[in-house]
This record gives structure tokens, C-alpha cells and sequence, in this order.
């Protein structure tokens, strides 16, 4: 990375908030888990090179694990452990945290010189009621992987799925061959959310998730949520995941992925990185990688250009001093961004980052990205704590057969209403 230039930036900034320099100033940072140690070094470095260039002021990171840092935020944010900034998915959850006041509004600090620079989707995205609350970092979008040498050895062609039922019938033709046709950590509901919220968005369309969440035709009661549920029956009656998938939690899933344990992996673009750290082998290589769009379903009012995934990044607690919203814009701003953009690392937000990337797998996830005539938000995040853990339980209950797909949509509804 160019060190240089990473000093020059943020010696720039710590102008930028009054007293920074002589302050005697701990900023602390919650980040999710960074599995490619890429990202986390693009995280080390700017923390360095701005505690280098910030005498006085030092800035912390800690690490938590994504279901981990999901049950324990709320009691931090209630507590005097609070961090400074902290990793948001945006959506939802975000939403609630704004509205029950632990977020610090930082409008009045975004500039035009940072607005110019930033993404404007991306901090609209951290943005409630007019206000701005943090700066994006990553845009996110999920997918089907697939292994092109095991999808040989089954005689399968993924680039030839265009429907749901395309997909199933690879799935049989895999498993017919001696071969497990998908990877999955079941233990982290919200991997098999995605399977049940991608089959919502190509049956219903965003518009009619976005229908149900405002209550109208039924709220989540009703016929369209019953297909999906259905349908995603008929992947599971399949019994397509590695054995003991519910047990099995993301990290050591993305590493059996990378150690060549399936012909396909419903992930978003984080995995090309993630695979890589978690595996015992080294991970598969861009080449053995394809991906594909999650299929249309037959009748489904949903497009294959519609996305799915993430627009993150960090925001800024209500007690968190000046000195964290400066370390913000340096943190989330052009130099880790074109850094990671270079790296292969992550689909940054920065305008003048997003051109740089240069890796051939992120490329066809940007790619996704530019095509997309709609992007949903992960439905465990846009509809909130409550409504969205609703919808990792069902898709959860579901796989387990614990539930009917009737009795999943009823969940949900009464959830909506009662939330």
C-alpha cells in the first residue's frame, strides 16, 4: 500500500475537529469479524497511519463474530462499554438504533469537500429522517458460487441454470453423482435466510416484500409467502447440504467451501476472501470460482436483475466524541478504499475507488451490481430485529421440519403486527 499516501491523507485530516491534537482521546471501533486477512490489514493500517498522524488520539478496533456482535450490540449500546463506531449492515436495525437515539446525528460534519468524495447512495443508506449518522464502506450483493471442476466431475453446466427448476435439477443430478451439492452453515440462521429471501424477492418482487412489510394484501399472510416457503421445501426434501449443516456455523462452512466440499455456495462477494482464510487448503482459486444469478422463479413477478444483499459501513454512537467522526472519514474514505479496490479486497462505494478493481470474480459481482434494477436489502437487517430474526427462524424451522410453509408466513405476519 502506498504508506505515503496514506500519511498524507490523514496528517490532512487532523486538521479537520478542533482540538484533536492535543486531546488525550480513545476512540474505540466494533467491526465484524474480517476473515481475509486483507481487509483486516486494510483496517490495521489506517488505524496506524492515523494514530501516527493524531498525536494524542488512538484508535482501537475489537473483532466480534457476526451472530455474536448481533445479540451483544444492543446491551453495549446501553452501557458505558458503548463503542465509538460500530459496523452496520444499514436497513432496518439500523433504523431502530437511530430512532431509540444511540446513534450521534453528524450532518452538520459532513462537508461538501466529504460529500464529494463519498458515495451519495452509500451514506443515504446511513442516513434516517435526514439525518446522516455514518459513511458507507462496502457494496454487497449475493450469489450462487459454484466449483467448476466438481461441476464438471457431476457433468453439470451451472452457466445453464436460468430457473429455479434448473437449479434443482443440477442439484439431484450433483447428488446423483456422489457429490454434495451445496455447502451451507446452518448453524447461523441467516445462511439459510438467504435461500428463503432470494426465493421472496423472484416469486414476489421487492415491491411486493416491500407490500408485505406495510401490511397490505395479507402482510406476510398470504398466498405469495406460502410459495416460498414451498419451493424452498422442495430444495431442502432434496437434502442437498453437507452432513451435520445445522451445526455447522458460517466460518467453518466458508472453509469446507474453500477446501472443495460442494459444487455451489449461496454467498455474497465477501467469500472470495473469506473462503481463502477459513480454509485449510488455501482456498480456491479465481479460476476454479463461477457465479451465477439466483434463478427466476416460474411465475414469479421478480426479475433476475434484481439484487440482494448490503449497503455497510459504520456509524457513530450518541456519546462518541469529535475525534471518532474525524478517524470516520479517514476510515471509510478514498485511500482504504482504493486500497481494497486494488487489493481485490471488497466492492467499495468511493466513486474514485470502484473503477480500480481489478479482480475477476469482484468484477462480474460489480457487474451484478450495475445490472440491477433493484437492490433488497438482507431481509434479516431491512425489516428490523424482530421481524428480520423472524425470518432466520423460519427459514431455519423450515429446513428442520418444524414448521409448514403456512405456519412460517403466519409467524412472520403476527411478528409484523405485534413488533
Amino acid at each position: 500500500m502506498n504508506t505515503m499516501k496514506q500519511i498524507a491523507g490523514a496528517m490532512m485530516l487532523a486538521g479537520l475537529v478542533a482540538g484533536t491534537a492535543d486531546a488525550e482521546t480513545t476512540v474505540k471501533v466494533l467491526s465484524i469479524n474480517r476473515d481475509s486477512p486483507e481487509w483486516k490489514q486494510i483496517y490495521t493500517d489506517a488505524i496506524t497511519e492515523y494514530n501516527a498522524a493524531n498525536p494524542g488520539v488512538t484508535v482501537e478496533i475489537e473483532y466480534m463474530e457476526d451472530e455474536a456482535f448481533k445479540q451483544k450490540l444492543p446491551t453495549l449500546l446501553q452501557s458505558d462499554a458503548a463503542p465509538d463506531l460500530f459496523f452496520s449492515w444499514s436497513g432496518g436495525v439500523f433504523y431502530e438504533q437511530a430512532r431509540q437515539g444511540f446513534l450521534r446525528p453528524i450532518t452538520g460534519m459532513i462537508g461538501d469537500d466529504w460529500r464529494a468524495e463519498a458515495s451519495a447512495g452509500g451514506l443515504a443508506a446511513l442516513s434516517y429522517e435526514g439525518e446522516n449518522y455514518g459513511a458507507p464502506e462496502a457494496a454487497q450483493n449475493v450469489a450462487i458460487w459454484y466449483n467448476k471442476e466438481l461441476a464438471a466431475k457431476a457433468g453439470v453446466d451451472p452457466t445453464a441454470i436460468k430457473t429455479w427448476d434448473d437449479f434443482l435439477e443440477q442439484v439431484k443430478a450433483v447428488k446423483d453423482a456422489g457429490i454434495t451439492p451445496i455447502i451451507v452453515g446452518g448453524q447461523d440462521k441467516w445462511t439459510l435466510h438467504f435461500y428463503y429471501s432470494m426465493l421472496a424477492m423472484r416469486i414476489m418482487g421487492g415491491e411486493g416484500i416491500l407490500t408485505s412489510s406495510l401490511g397490505e394484501n395479507g402482510g406476510f399472510d398470504n398466498e405469495d409467502w406460502v410459495r416460498v416457503g414451498q419451493e424452498y421445501l422442495r430444495l431442502i426434501e432434496l437434502e442437498p447440504f453437507q452432513e451435520g449443516y445445522l451445526g455447522v456455523k458460517y466460518d467453518q462452512a466458508t472453509g469446507l467451501w474453500g477446501d472443495g466440499g460442494a459444487v455451489f455456495h449461496l454467498m455474497g462477494d465477501w467469500d472470495l476472501g473469506a473462503q481463502r482464510a477459513a480454509s485449510s487448503s488455501g482456498g480456491l482459486s479465481n479460476e476454479q470460482l463461477g457465479i451465477i444469478p439466483f434463478p427466476a422463479v416460474e411465475g414469479g413477478r421478480g426479475a433476475v436483475t434484481e439484487t440482494f444483499g448490503g449497503a455497510s459501513g459504520f456509524v457513530v454512537t450518541k456519546n462518541a466524541p469529535d475525534e471518532a467522526v474525524d478517524f470516520l472519514r479517514y476510515f471509510m474514505g478514498p485511500v482504504p478504499q482504493e486500497n481494497a479496490a486494488r487489493g481485490g479486497v471488497y466492492i467499495p462505494t468511493i466513486p474514485t475507488a470502484a473503477p480500480l478493481v481489478e479482480d475477476s470474480i469482484l468484477k462480474q459481482f460489480a457487474a451484478l451490481g450495475g445490472k440491477s434494477t433493484f437492490h433488497q436489502l438482507f431481509l434479516d437487517q431491512a425489516l428490523g430485529a424482530d421481524l428480520g430474526g423472524a425470518v432466520n427462524d423460519v427459514s431455519a424451522q423450515l429446513a428442520t421440519g418444524d414448521i409448514t410453509p403456512e405456519e412460517a408466513a403466519a409467524i412472520l405476519e403476527e411478528t409484523r403486527q405485534f413488533q
